[in-house]
């Protein structure tokens, strides 16, 4: 016989309370949950036709357990009220990536990280105000009970009603009863930590390269930024003061852009103080997503590329600071934004962040080698500046590794990005100038000390001959006494810069991110690397 179809639907019943926990357990850590909402901060900002002239999002601490965060945006009417609480449910425009969520957490964010929560919110012209309250504790003690997700739901949140003026337009989220682990949010420092590495605010005015990258931000479509506030007090990106101008660049693959990036370098793996990071935060939207350095694995085999690009030195990208900004629309986070989806776009934009990364690690290796190549300057001046208190074989050293520079400069250039790099620093008309000088100089020198030790050997053959000879045996007999340096040993040299570089990468992986002690540590490291000359 043929199948027969039955008359069946979905029901409310179908649909188990469990679900709630599948969907919440495990799923934002603190700085997740603080990002969720000033995300939804941002978005009813975006939602206005034209922005307040000052458009804050104030974070601040209530009490020992409670945090609100609060825009002025367009606020929520009735309808929009009962809509937010819904979960897994998204207006389309959000769907088409018209603002920064997606996938309709929303307020559930805080599900597992306090007792409840409330909101407050206000719309222009509505004449009214809303107040809904969750109790996600009382979900929680029931949410492993065999009911269905209505059940469980219905008798734990309200919403009331009160009279507002019509100008009103704001919302007010309260996490009230924070625990756990997520109680760091209620910790002054840690929130400005956070907002000033994760979230879309603005970079410090007073960073010296602030309005030349402003104005390469501000030609990326959807990037967005907002004053955020601290108990009043606005939080910036921070980065350190002595770094170099800003470089900028595209990062595309088959005609096809994935993102933009911003980058200033300095002259040595950089020491962040306070809220300040080193390497490359990748953001989309403004919004960063997973670590700092994201996707600088040595081999790629957790995220599909193996032996594709593989990196080495990754300590070197501590000599730069800067952000990768996702521009391809395809190319979203995963839920709590700690990667991106690996999809196929996704695997070739992070092919195409890898390739980025190599290049800034040859320019910080370059850049290494160019800082040594510029103390065999400054010693050969010293040797001019005092050239009787140097030996002669201390000077033909000296000049034979200037004309190992000079040579770095001449010829068909090389394939290899370090030395590429390298030469290109090593071949400015300044640095030429002040090299052709000292190696003339210097030349000069040895020629002058030749004839000097010649009329020297001439007068000593007329006037000592035999004493020459009995001096000659007497030198084989202190020789037999113990081997000299003949010099002719192989001079060894070492890049202290990126020693460094590595040590404090090493401790900073062996000790948990929120120890406070890596500073100091490292700054110590940094200080006994200075007192014995080996960086400056």
């Amino acid at each position: 016989m043929p199948w027969t179809q039955l008359d069946d639907e979905f029901t409310i019943d179908d649909i188990g309370a469990r679900l709630l926990a599948n969907l919440a357990r495990g799923m934002y850590t603190h700085e997740g949950v603080l990002r969720e909402y000033v995300q939804n901060a941002c978005d009813s900002y975006q939602e206005l036709e034209t922005l307040p002239e000052h458009p804050t999002i104030n974070v601040r601490v209530v009490n020992e357990s409670t945090i609100s965060i609060q825009d002025n945006g367009i606020g929520m009417d009735e309808a929009a009220i009962k809509a937010c609480k819904k979960i897994a449910v998204s207006p389309k425009s959000e769907l088409d990536g018209t603002l920064t969520g997606f996938r309709g957490i929303g307020i559930w964010a805080g599900f597992q990280a306090c007792n409840s929560l409330e909101i407050v919110t206000s719309k222009k012209g509505d004449g009214n105000r809303y107040r809904l309250s969750i109790d996600f504790a009382d979900i929680l003690e029931h949410v492993h009970e065999d009911i269905n997700i209505k059940e469980l739901l219905d008798d734990r949140f309200r919403i009331d009603s009160d009279t507002a003026p019509t100008t009103d337009h704001y919302t007010i989220v309260n996490l009230i009863g924070l625990q756990g682990d997520y109680l760091k949010l209620t910790i002054v420092d840690e929130l400005k930590r956070i907002i000033s590495q994760n979230l879309p605010c603005k970079i410090d005015p007073q960073f010296i390269h602030a309005t030349a990258i402003n104005e390469f931000l501000n030609e990326i479509d959807g990037y967005q930024e907002f004053p955020i506030l601290v108990e009043g007090g606005e939080v910036f990106q921070q980065f350190p003061a002595d770094l170099e101008a800003p470089r900028f660049e595209t990062l595309t693959a088959n005609d096809e852009e994935y993102a933009r990036c911003w980058y200033c370098s300095a002259h040595r793996s950089i020491t962040p103080r306070e809220f300040q990071y080193r390497s490359f935060r990748l953001r989309i939207r403004n919004f960063a997503v997973g670590p700092v350095g994201i996707y600088d694995d040595e081999d790629g085999s957790a995220f599909g590329i193996v032996n594709k690009l593989k990196l080495s030195s990754r300590a070197h990208l501590h000599w730069h600071a800067g952000a990768i900004h996702m521009t391809n629309p395809a190319i979203v986070p995963d839920t709590p934004r700690t990667a991106l989806e690996l999809d196929v776009m996704a695997r070739r934009a992070i092919e195409a962040i890898r390739g980025f990364y190599e290049d800034r690690i040859a320019d910080s290796r370059a850049l290494s080698q160019f800082n040594t190549k510029k103390k065999e300057l400054n010693c050969a001046q010293a040797i001019i500046d005092s050239p009787n208190e140097v030996a002669a074989d201390k000077v033909a050293d000296q000049l034979a590794a200037l004309e190992q520079q000079r040579a770095l400069t001449r010829g068909r250039a090389p394939q290899e990005k370090v030395k590429r790099r390298l030469r290109t620093l090593l071949s400015t008309q300044e640095l030429k100038d002040r090299r052709n000088g000292l190696i003339a100089a210097l030349t000069e020198l040895l020629e002058q000390e030749a004839k000097e030790e010649v009329e020297e050997d001439v007068n000593d053959d007329v006037d000592a001959t035999d004493d020459d000879e009995q001096a000659h045996v007497e030198d084989e007999g202190d020789v037999d006494q113990g081997a000299q340096p003949s010099g002719d040993e192989e001079h060894f040299e070492f890049d202290a810069e990126a020693l460094l570089s590595d040590i404090i990468h090493v401790i900073e992986n062996k000790l948990p991110t929120d120890d406070e002690s890596i500073t100091d540590i490292c700054e110590g490291i940094c200080q006994v690397f200075r007192q014995h000359g080996l960086i400056e």
